[in-house]
């Protein structure tokens, strides 16, 4: 008997019902999985930008992009009512990945903030997802006071205040420096004209002494000496500053018109600081003249003995300092003193610190005056020192 046909057929039979258990066991495996399925949008409701008024949307609806205002941007969303379909959703702004979020079918979403974002809603039906996501766009509008236009408005606004406050700051504080400088030098003029006829009344009440103490010849010299000084002076009173070469030349002649009105001879000396240029350093005008002038007048006349003035220059540092020492009473004495050329109130010192504070106007290394009383060792006077402190550099009105 021959059993190799029945063999065959049952391995045949063998191959198909493995084949059929596969199929079977595929089969139940993709049930296991659950069906594929798709989710639904029912509603959609939220407050519309542009006309402020609740909008609602249908399943039928397609909306492209949703405007929401900035101050209230609330969102309803309605799903299809499944309960055999767990929700989630994400809100992204630009390309930002975000976690999903659980949540059920009707979804409210409130106060996101300002610009796009998009909403994305996908399903969860026993451990398959949808095949389809729910999501539309939106867009949170920015307030006007946080846009573009208004920052840019805000920007050019506080600039040109900016601006404008600096250009009114300069013109005030222009017109204030003109305004000071006009009255400083109208001062400055009102000085130097008060200082000119002091000096000039002086030396005109010396004419008639010199006439009687040394006649015609003294006289002459006298009028050469003095035509000379007003010369000088004429031509002082259109500059603000002189050399220190012309300042000795201007001094020394007006102590030998001095000498020649008086009984006695003056004996001026002049030491000079090597280390200073004398044709580039230069002192305010009609400002030590004043000061030899009192120490004659109040010092020197009075005491009734040769006078002796010596002028000190001196450089210390940046600054050019000027002392004039003289032999006479003193300033106590001087009070006291009532001699004969005390007709009028003199205006001198007063004069010259006055200058002195304009001329601090212009420089910032500032111009000083002190005045010092000398004492022999047995405590008697022995005349006075006025120091001058003058920047090397010094300025004017004219610079």
């Amino acid at each position: 008997m021959n059993h190799e046909p029945c063999q065959r057929h049952a391995f045949k039979l063998k191959n198909v019902i493995f084949c059929v258990f596969l199929v079977v066991i595929a089969h139940m495996a993709f049930a296991s999985q659950g069906e594929s399925f798709t989710i639904k949008l029912a509603q959609l409701e939220y407050i519309d930008s542009e006309t402020n008024k609740i909008k609602v949307l249908h399943s039928e609806d397609k909306p492209t992009e949703i405007l929401l205002p900035n101050g209230y941007n609330h969102m309803f969303v309605e799903m299809e009512n499944d309960p055999s379909i767990q929700y989630f959703y994400k809100v992204t702004t630009n390309s930002t990945e975000y976690q999903w979020n659980k949540t059920s079918y009707d979804l409210n979403i409130i106060g996101m903030s300002r610009g796009a974002h998009q909403i994305c809603i996908r399903g969860l039906r026993d451990g398959v997802y949808s095949s389809n996501l729910v999501q539309f766009k939106v867009f949170v509008s920015t307030p006007f006071y946080l846009s573009w236009w208004f920052i840019s408005l805000i920007i050019v606004v506080v600039v040109g205040i900016f601006y404008l406050f600096l250009v009114l700051e300069a013109k005030l504080l222009k017109e204030r420096r003109d305004r000071n400088l006009q009255v400083s030098n109208l001062e400055a003029k009102a000085y130097r004209a008060q200082m000119n006829p002091h000096f000039i009344f002086n030396a005109l009440n010396g004419m008639q002494t010199a006439m009687v103490l040394g006649g015609e010849e003294e006289f002459n010299k006298y009028i050469t000496s003095f035509s000379k000084l007003i010369r000088n002076t004429i031509e002082m009173s259109s500059v603000d500053k002189i050399s220190i070469v012309d300042e000795v030349k201007y001094i020394t002649n007006y102590i030998q018109l001095q000498g020649h009105r008086l009984e006695q001879k003056i004996n001026l000396i002049f030491n000079i600081d090597q280390y200073i240029d004398q044709e580039e350093v230069y002192l305010p005008c009609m400002m030590l003249q004043p000061i030899v002038e009192n120490s004659i007048v109040h010092g020197i006349i009075p005491k009734n003995e040769k006078g002796k003035i010596k002028i000190d220059l001196i450089q210390e540092n940046e600054m050019l300092k000027v002392c004039v020492t003289d032999n006479g009473i003193g300033r106590i004495a001087a009070a006291k003193q009532k001699e004969k050329y005390a007709k009028y109130k003199s205006f001198a010192t007063q004069i010259l610190r006055d200058r002195i504070d304009i001329f601090n106007y212009y420089n910032e290394r500032k111009l000083e005056f002190m005045m010092e009383d000398l004492y022999h060792d047995d405590g008697s006077a022995a005349g006075t020192k006025v120091t001058l402190y003058v920047p090397l550099d010094l300025k004017t009105r004219h610079k």
